[in-house]
Parts: structure tokens; C-alpha cells; sequence
């Protein structure tokens, strides 16, 4: 059995030829059967090699966006839905790719907008918790992060608002501020209690007053990702479309005219900033990935609530196809 250090030789042996394959191949625009015969290599495993360095992360492709391609319709946007920014990226095959541009491009959004005495109010989501690894080093700001809508175990840690809060406040140097409650209450009766604790109403309070926003958008459909990690069931999202309802930001579902969906259980049940307080938020920005929320994005844009929407080209042909 060979030694715990050998393994670590090997593995640093193993990095150092998959940077040194990648470097080739990237930055000096050797091609596979050069690398091959530079190495003593063969091109099959040149190109096993490469693919491994995409899988480590030793590489990381994008494909930017040319201005040509994205300004007529970031214009567009702009005007009809009477926003301050949109901001597109390219179209990718890899969602975790997308995501990760898009992530990316909101992080340089914060960054520019977060100063010193800036309070951000945090939504939930892999949207926005990939914000916080895509994002620039942010220069340290005495700035406050604040959760903007309750936590679940179904969530998972990592895309619960007050775990983004934090790691957001660590990435400025900033301060995080937790909202101890969950995000979506049992019914109305409990969400109530919820809502009457001090620490939970100056929580929210905070988020409702703060100066931006970030938060993700989410659908009505039964497949939705709240409806299959548990927050709600098939049956309340049933009652909503009945309503209406094409999407929802923190908990508030709007149908396509972006007004507010008052019908079912779900509104009753969600501890979090209300869609009033939100609108009244100077910056509130919207991170959106995902191709199948087209609809969701036509009615909570309707609505007015947004300022800020950082998504993909298609997304945005989708919205201004069917708009208007």
C-alpha cells in the first residue's frame, strides 16, 4: 500500500499535468496531437486530460456576451418595464455554467451599488447563493447584509438567506443580521406568531428599509422547486394558477399583469418582506438562470417591484416576444 505522501505526490504530479496540458492547449494554442508529441502523450489522452481539467475547475470556459448581441434588448427591457439596468449574458448548454455567468454578472451589479452604510435585504435560492462565489472581490465596505424571508431544511443550508447573508458580509467585511424564523410557516395562525416576535419584526423591519434588494424569481408550477423540495404542496400551487399566479419574488406570487395573487394558502403561510416594502426598495435586483420562467419573469416584472434583472438572451427574447 503506498504511503499517505506518495498519494499526495501523485495527486500534485496529476495537477501539475493537467495545468500544463491546459496551459498548452488555452494559452498557447498548441493543438491536441502537438501537446501529444511534446509529452509523449497520445492525442485521445491529450483530450481526456483536457476534459479532466474542465472537471477540476483548473479551466473555466465562458463565452461573453458582445454588446451587439445584448444591448437592443437590455434597451428594450429597460423601457418597457421602466427598469434602471438589465443585464444579459450568453446563452450556455451547461445550467451550471449559466448559472454560473449569471451569478457572475449580479455580483458585479452588488458591487458596484453596495457602499459604505449600504443595507442589503437577501433572498433564498441557488440563484442567489452562487452570487457570493461568482462574484469579484467585492472591496471591504461597512455595509450590513439582511435576511429577507425565513429559512427551511428543505432548502438546504447553503441557499438559505441567512447563510447567503453571511457569506455576503464576509465577502464585503460587512455585518450579517439572521432572521430566526422559517419561510414558510405551517398556517397563518403560526406564521402570525412568527410575525409578532420582537426579534423577527426588527428583523424584517431592517430588510423591509433596506437600500437594495437581491433575490431570485419563482414559478407556480407543479414541478417548481419549492413544491418539490416541500415548502408547498402540488395542490396549493393548483389553487394559485386558479388565481393567476405566474410566479412569485419572496413568497408574493402576481399573474401576468404583475398584480398580486390574494388567493390560497401560501401567502398566508410565508414569513418574509412583503411585496409592498420590496417595491419601495431603491435597487432590487433579480437573478434569474433558469429557461422555463419566462412567465414568472412577464408578471413579477409587470409588476414593477424589479429594478435591476441580471438573466440570459433567451430569457429576455421570451419576455419581450410575448409582452405587450
Amino acid at each position: 500500500m503506498p504511503a499517505a505522501s506518495d498519494a499526495h505526490d501523485s495527486s500534485a504530479e496529476e495537477i501539475e499535468l493537467l495545468t500544463r496540458v491546459a496551459s498548452l492547449y488555452y494559452l498557447q494554442e498548441a493543438t491536441q496531437a502537438e501537446i501529444g508529441d511534446a509529452l509523449g502523450l497520445s492525442r485521445p489522452k491529450v483530450a481526456r486530460l483536457l476534459q479532466r481539467a474542465r472537471d477540476a475547475q483548473i479551466v473555466d470556459i465562458s463565452v461573453r456576451t458582445h454588446p451587439a448581441l445584448s444591448a437592443g434588448l437590455e434597451r428594450e427591457l429597460v423601457a418597457r418595464y421602466g427598469l434602471a439596468h438589465a443585464v444579459l449574458v450568453a446563452d450556455q448548454r451547461s445550467e451550471q455554467v449559466q448559472r454560473r455567468m449569471v451569478a457572475r454578472a449580479a455580483g458585479n451589479v452588488l458591487s458596484r451599488l453596495v457602499r459604505d452604510g449600504t443595507v442589503v435585504a437577501v433572498g433564498m435560492g441557488r440563484n442567489v447563493a452562487a452570487v457570493v462565489d461568482e462574484m469579484p472581490d467585492p472591496p471591504p465596505r461597512s455595509c450590513t447584509f439582511v435576511s429577507a424571508i425565513g429559512g427551511s431544511l428543505q432548502v438546504g443550508t447553503p441557499h438559505n438567506s441567512n447563510e447567503i447573508a453571511r457569506r455576503l458580509a464576509s465577502r464585503f467585511q460587512g455585518a450579517a443580521e439572521a432572521l430566526y424564523a422559517p419561510a414558510y410557516a405551517d398556517n397563518r395562525r403560526v406564521r402570525d406568531a412568527f410575525l409578532a416576535h420582537a426579534d423577527v419584526q426588527t428583523t424584517l423591519s431592517r430588510a423591509g428599509a433596506a437600500d437594495i434588494a437581491i433575490v431570485g424569481i419563482g414559478d407556480a408550477r407543479d414541478d417548481s422547486a419549492v413544491v418539490q423540495m416541500g415548502c408547498f404542496s402540488a395542490k396549493e400551487m393548483v389553487e394559485l394558477r386558479r388565481h393567476g399566479a405566474v410566479g412569485d419574488v419572496l413568497g408574493a406570487f402576481f399573474d401576468l399583469e404583475g398584480r398580486p395573487v390574494r388567493g390560497g394558502s401560501v401567502g398566508r403561510r410565508v414569513v418574509a418582506v412583503s411585496a409592498d416594502e420590496l417595491a419601495r426598495i431603491e435597487a432590487v435586483i433579480a437573478v434569474v438562470t433558469e429557461s422555463d420562467k419566462v412567465q414568472a419573469l412577464r408578471g413579477v416584472l409587470a409588476s414593477g417591484i424589479l429594478n435591476v434583472l441580471v438573466t440570459t438572451i433567451a430569457n429576455a427574447r421570451g419576455i419581450l416576444g410575448g409582452a405587450g
